[in-house]
């Protein structure tokens, strides 16, 4: 590992990151690009973990088994400041899936999540950890906020009930998507302890709407045999109206509600795999960019801090630098 060192900047040019624009020369270094800026994020790829306690922002935070969390508290959202970023697992974060951040479950779980105001109910996977102030339960992806129906709020209470260990590998976006205001098999399976409740009806008084073309209905897939051998039930079939993503179509300029930019550059490595296993450490704190160089014959890859957690603060990248025997960030 080498050093923290300062590069030199290149054209100055203003590059999208996440939802601000910065100056490459203000950097000091070449744009630091996501692990990938793609609407499709790869799934999965992570590690299983608990990890060990650790304080953030004055709070010390326990990881730990918790086969029986059922709590009530506030939740929060974040989206794209961390799109297609590193989790703490080493997943990629995706802002339209249904997934979310949580201080101390084993990572990747999944919680279901439940609106108390208005009663919708989803399940998420918690690959990542966050939020760091015990005035928050868990901390949502902007897609899970959305079908809970508090994206414009920024925050709701919740219910958060755990129901198991997520697989760390394949796309479980369907299975997710069909537990949306239902039980899933999976859950019946497992012994969970939600029954959901319909909402309270109220009567439109709107004039009715022009009957628009109906669509033709999709014809369930059969299931395959992988998922009938699987540990997760398989998915029932979820109409491709459901799946849609409306408007979100690129990663968008909206604010969220959460977090603090900052550049602060963390060090460079000419062990890739030694880089990835710090910026997984930091994704606990915050969004950390990477970049691979060309220094003479030899390549090297470049972590820098980009956006920090809400109640995240640069003492504690600091904190973490030094604890891990890192030389002082460099901010720019």
């Amino acid at each position: 590992m080498a050093a923290a060192v300062l590069l030199a900047g290149c054209s100055g040019a203003d590059l999208f990151a996440g939802n601000e624009f910065f100056s490459e020369s203000s950097m000091g270094v070449k744009a630091s690009p996501r692990v990938t800026t793609s609407r499709n994020v790869p799934k999965g790829g992570g590690r299983y973990v608990v990890g060990q306690p650790y304080t953030v922002a004055g709070n010390r935070f326990v990881p730990r088994e918790q086969p029986d969390l059922d709590v009530t508290g506030r939740a929060s959202w974040y989206g794209p400041a961390f799109h297609g970023r590193l989790t703490a697992n080493g997943e990629v974060f995706d802002m339209y899936a249904l997934s979310g951040a949580h201080p101390t479950l084993p990572l990747p779980s999944y919680v279901r999540v439940t609106n108390a105001d208005n009663g919708a109910s989803t399940i998420v996977r918690i690959n990542d950890r966050g939020p760091f102030s015990y005035s928050r339960t868990v901390d949502l992806s902007r897609r899970a906020a959305e079908v809970l129906g508090f994206q414009q709020q920024g925050t709701a209470n919740v219910r958060v009930q755990y129901i198991g260990p997520a697989p760390l590998n394949g796309d479980d976006t369907k299975f997710l998507v069909a537990s949306i205001n239902q039980l899933t098999p999976y859950e019946i399976q497992n012994n969970t302890r939600m029954a959901y409740q319909e909402p309270v009806q109220v009567a439109d008084t709107s004039p009715a709407p022009v009957a628009a073309p109906v669509a033709p209905t999709p014809v369930p897939r059969p299931v395959t045999a992988s998922e009938a051998a699987g540990s997760i039930a398989a998915p029932e079939f979820i109409p491709f109206q459901v799946l849609s993503y409306a408007g979100a179509t690129s990663l968008e300029t909206a604010s969220e509600p959460n977090g603090t930019p900052v550049r602060m550059a963390l060090g460079t490595w000419d062990d890739e795999a030694q880089a990835r296993d710090f910026a997984t450490r930091f994704a606990v704190l915050g969004a950390v960019d990477t970049t691979t160089l060309v220094q003479g014959d030899q390549t090297v890859t470049h972590l820098m801090l980009t956006h920090l957690r809400e109640g995240v603060t640069e003492t504690d990248a600091i904190d973490m630098a030094t604890s891990l025997g890192l030389s002082s960030p460099i901010l720019y």
